[in-house]
């Protein structure tokens, strides 16, 4: 955890009167504050400080002065305002030498914690635009423990059972409690247990329940180094919780306060059970399903099954506590069943729960779809004929949203013209969840709709570049006059990297991984690629824009196929190198490949899914690029993937092997020849 914040303010005769804000880490000040907003935040956190004399007088020819690292931190939040992110992480590593020189004397001034509070939120925005803070070191300040006792008021009124000294708790797995510092436990554990155990423990009062200390961490009801702002210590405090008595006492909740603001700490096995937490259900029996190009006449899973099953099942049967532990989420969690055993069963329709419950015969309970009017009969009949046919999924793989596999259904059966007008229209939602407050500019180029919140000029620049890497990807995947992707693609371009983020955080329902700057991906209609625009129009810069199309835009040609993600973006990187040979990617991914190649712990999870996408890109996309010669095999594999076949099928029609040895052949060929990947 980055420093702490605080601050001082200049007192008689220039003595500093120390003003210190608990210790509370700088971005606990940010906690709920947009992406876009925290920079401005910590500068009018900072601004706040300075004003009521937060500053004193420092000699400014002092490298290590307070003063100086505040003018180094001010220039860097200048550049990173102006987008100028080499310079601001030059400053950025300057100050933390000059913090780490400040916090290595005996008394630390108190302004030092509220500038080391400002370069972690800078580190921060810096990370969140994009830039590296890799090597910007901040120290972390003393800790109240470190100090003597005479400099610690109330040094000897530690909270009961803290533990200040004596043996460290020894934990299951081997480890050991810090001496000084609270026990998960053998203090908190207990506490939590006596007077939250009946109701979230072992049950789950209030659609809450924490087991263990994973999933009471996972609850977000404990915010780690912010004791007095955790939601458990709000309800605790405000006598909220526990009800029905047993309250809990004012020292108690000081331990699990002086606990969180520790770092909340586990010394114990994370998934261990707490006492009177229910056991475990047994899992379920785990289910595979591959997609398979279906015979004429046979149902489509994806075009007539799982719309139905999307729109009449999906809100009970849903991946939260679902009706009769039968989520439907995807088609192998329908398969695996729930508390009434598997609802459907290969060839016997008729015999299946599923449409027993749908006709509403021969069944205990009440007819599906729940307080709902009835299944038309044809309906029905058409879930009840899948099932009869084997229960056949057509796209995507089993473990895929069904929302998903819905879509790539309907993408299968319109034609290009009338996907691309709903797969237009559809990508309005999209940039409305990403940046509500922003109306984006358009430019259409044919089968390519771009949507940014760039100026009219710069944005029509940026989609002849894109125009432009579509018609490299046409070349390398579609065959004859095909379109390389039916129904067209949307490109999203944004000014900033935290619009990008907004974008990961809003849609994709996750942080933005750390440099990443482009992607692709399928939501809902709406197949994408989505990237930071460059700072300039430059022709290098706008080459590496280029590349870094040709990439996403490959990887979107193969998604929109129903292509796994590993194959998309490491194929996506593969074409970009060999249509855009000049710039700045095809030049390092040799490099970058081998050195990803040596770091892999386990390189089997390139093709298994199961790598970043960064190492995908790398690794995969130089697999590829050896493995696919000249580039045919990726109209052959596109051809048949628009033909119905499977993935698996289709890779090992195409490539003569599976991927897991496709892959592994070529790792020992490589290495082989000295570890370098693509050469």
């Amino acid at each position: 955890m980055r420093a702490a914040a605080g601050g001082s303010r200049g007192g008689p005769a220039g003595v500093p009167a120390r003003l210190i804000l608990a210790g509370v880490p700088a971005r606990l000040h940010l906690a709920g504050v947009p992406a876009r907003g925290r920079l401005a935040a910590a500068v009018v956190m900072a601004a706040g400080l300075i004003a009521a004399g937060g500053m004193a007088a420092w000699a400014d020819d002092d490298p290590a002065s307070p003063a100086a690292v505040k003018r180094l931190l001010d220039g860097a939040r200048d550049d990173l305002g102006a987008g100028r992110l080499s310079a601001a992480r030059s400053k950025l590593v300057e100050a933390a030498a000059g913090l780490d020189a400040i916090f290595g004397e005996e008394k630390p001034p108190a302004a030092a914690r509220m500038l080391l509070g400002r370069a972690g939120a800078l580190c921060d925005e810096l990370e969140l635009q994009g830039g590296d803070s890799a090597g910007i070191d901040l120290p972390e300040p003393p800790k109240a423990a470190d100090r003597k006792p005479s400099d610690r008021k109330g040094a000897d009124a530690a909270p009961k059972g803290r533990g200040r000294s004596g043996p460290a708790a020894r934990r299951p797995g081997g480890g050991t409690a810090a001496e000084g510092t609270v026990s998960f436990a053998t203090q908190i554990a207990p506490l939590l247990v006596r007077h939250c155990g009946g109701c979230h423990v072992g049950g789950r009062r209030g659609d809450f329940q924490f087991t263990s200390y994973a999933s009471l961490l996972d609850s977000g009801m404990v915010q780690k180094g912010a004791g007095a702002d955790s939601r458990l210590v709000e309800v605790i405090r405000t006598g909220d919780m526990p009800r029905g008595g047993g309250k809990v006492s004012a020292e108690e909740l000081e331990v699990l306060r002086t606990w969180i603001d520790e770092g909340a700490a586990c010394d114990t096995d994370p998934a261990a059970a707490l006492p009177g937490a229910p056991a475990p259900a047994a899992a379920p029996a785990p289910v595979k399903v591959a997609a398979v190009k279906l015979e004429p006449g046979e149902v489509s899973f994806a075009f007539q099954v799982a719309p139905v099953l999307l729109e009449h099942c999906g809100g009970c049967h849903d991946a939260m506590q679902p009706d009769g532990n039968l989520s439907m989420v995807s088609l192998e969690s329908l398969l695996r069943g729930g508390a009434n055993g598997a609802p459907a069963v290969a060839g016997e329709g008729a015999a299946s729960l599923l449409v027993r419950k749908l006709l509403g015969v021969d069944i205990d309970g009440q007819r599906m779809p729940l307080g709902k009017k009835p299944l038309p009969d044809d309906v029905v009949d058409t879930i009840r004929t899948w099932i009869d046919q084997g229960m056949k999924l057509d796209l995507l793989s089993g473990d895929t949203p069904l929302a998903t596999v819905a879509a790539a259904g309907r993408a299968r059966s319109l034609s290009h013209d009338d996907l691309r007008a709903a797969r237009f229209e559809a990508a309005d939602d999209v940039w409305r969840r990403s940046i509500a407050d922003e109306a984006p500019t358009e430019v259409v180029r044919g089968d390519l709709r771009v949507l940014g919140n760039l100026g009219p000029e710069r944005l029509g620049r940026l989609a002849d570049t894109a125009a432009a890497a579509l018609g490299d990807v046409a070349e390398a995947v579609a065959s004859s006059d095909a379109p390389p992707i039916k129904g067209g693609v949307v490109l999203l371009a944004f000014a900033k990297p935290y619009d990008y983020s907004a974008f990961w955080e809003n849609i994709l329902g996750d942080e933005r991984p750390k440099g990443l700057v482009h992607s692709a991906g399928v939501w809902g209609d709406v197949v994408y690629a989505a990237l930071v625009a460059p700072e300039t129009d430059s022709p290098a810069a706008l080459a590496d824009a280029r590349a870094s199309l040709v990439e996403e835009l490959g990887a979107a040609a193969f998604l929109a196929r129903g292509a796994p993600g590993w194959f998309a973006t490491a194929a996506g990187r593969a074409i970009a190198v060999r249509a855009v040979p000049k710039s700045a990617l095809a030049k390092a991914a040799r490099s970058d490949a081998a050195q990803r190649l040596e770091r892999l712990r386990r390189p089997e999870s390139i093709v298994a899914g199961e790598a970043s996408a960064a190492d995908t890109a790398a690794v995969g996309g130089a697999f590829l690029a050896a493995a696919s010669g000249g580039g045919s095999r990726f109209k052959a594999i596109a051809s048949r993937l628009d033909e119905g076949m499977g993935f698996d099928e289709a890779f090992a029609a195409v490539y003569q092997a599976a991927p897991a040895a496709a892959f592994d052949a070529w790792r020992a060929k490589e290495w082989k020849r000295g570890g370098s990947p693509g050469r």
